[in-house]
């Protein structure tokens, strides 16, 4: 995997510090910034620490429906021991269907597992989960696929949740650009590399995300779909886009958003 973090250390031009306030859905992309020398990739470098403050919707389920949690973390982890899935995407039709919110509580039912588990939020157009969590990130994915920032400091580490999470700052002008990039595939190589699952929060179907060059990326999708949002017939025309890009179906997950 040299040619990989080889790749990964090229330079490119960094984005200026920005304010320090939470992403916002459907922020308008950030504009030009002054440029300078990309920092060199350290892979042995300590990723940044914070306390990741949780929703409460996310402890609602865990007391309500905490075994259903626990049975998909199963699904899951059966899915990484006999197909090797270990990159997995969690996308829906549309927004409001509760992909973000499953995303989390499945991530901390994981947490309790004796792997290292990263949450990436791959919703290029309306990324939430730095809000939902709390955090008010300088350095997020973006960043390291559109400015050549160190993705160890992108990654934050909740060493009390047995949890780590890879937030994004803006939304993305050119999504389809953004997951076709030299930079995104590096980079998901190297998380694939280093962490035991990686789990993708990304963009609605048809609102940004690209199927057809995310096939590479990721080795199986979960569609998430709110039971009075989403009937039948949209369920199987996303059903037809993931498996007609190659990205396979590893199942379905409703949700009562």
């Amino acid at each position: 995997m040299r040619e990989v973090d080889q790749a990964l250390s090229r330079a490119f031009a960094m984005k200026a510090t920005a304010a320090d306030e939470p992403p916002a859905p459907h922020r308008p992309t950030r504009g030009a910034a002054a440029a300078r020398p990309s920092r060199i990739f350290r892979p042995t470098a300590e990723p940044p620490s914070s306390a990741l403050v949780w929703p409460e919707i996310v402890a609602v389920l865990e007391s309500e429906w905490g075994d259903r949690f626990v049975q998909m973390g199963d699904r899951v982890l059966e899915a990484r021991e006999k197909a090797g899935v270990r990159v997995l995407l969690f996308t829906s039709r549309h927004r409001a269907e509760g992909r973000s919110t499953l995303v989390l509580t499945l991530a901390r039912a994981l947490a309790r597992r004796p792997l290292r588990t990263l949450v990436v939020d791959a919703d290029l157009t309306g990324p939430m989960l730095a809000r939902s969590l709390g955090l008010r990130p300088r350095v997020g994915l973006d960043d390291v696929i559109e400015e050549g920032a160190d993705l160890d400091d992108a990654i934050v580490e909740s060493a009390a949740d047995n949890l780590w999470v890879l937030p994004m700052r803006s939304a993305v002008a050119r999504p389809r650009d953004f997951l076709a990039s030299a930079e995104w595939t590096c980079a998901m190589a190297r998380l694939r590399r280093e962490f035991d699952l990686v789990l993708l929060d990304g963009s609605p179907l048809f609102a940004g995300l690209s199927a057809a060059v995310l096939h590479s990326s990721v080795d199986a999708a979960v569609l998430v779909h709110g039971r009075d949002v989403t009937g039948g017939r949209s369920i199987e025309r996303a059903r037809e886009v993931l498996e007609g890009a190659g990205v396979p179906l590893l199942g379905l997950a409703e949700t009562f958003a």
